[in-house]
């Protein structure tokens, strides 16, 4: 098979696989990229004083856009025994 009659038939298949061919547009911009802020809310349980929070309470929380991150039992230390809640929401700019 000759050099030439390959490269025919290599530009006849890139031919074929053109038709219905949709060229992908893209655009780029010079936007700024603000960093995403964060702010954090801790809810001190003392389990000793006060009950850990139910549903109803976290729900609130989650309607107010908070959302729990971690909860940390720090054990019975001395007659004070706290349970930590951390809660993240993402700042929105106005």
């Amino acid at each position: 098979m000759s050099v030439q009659s390959s490269l025919t038939r290599y530009t006849r298949n890139i031919e074929q696989n053109a038709i219905g061919f949709t060229p992908k547009i893209m655009i780029y911009e010079d936007a700024p990229l603000d960093p995403i802020r964060w702010e954090y809310h801790i809810l001190t349980i003392d389990t000793q004083k006060s009950a850990l929070p139910d549903g109803e309470r976290l729900n609130e929380l989650g309607r107010e856009g908070w959302l729990l991150n971690g909860v940390l039992n720090q054990g019975p230390t001395g007659d004070v025994s706290l349970v930590y809640y951390y809660f993240v929401r993402q700042i929105i700019a106005k």
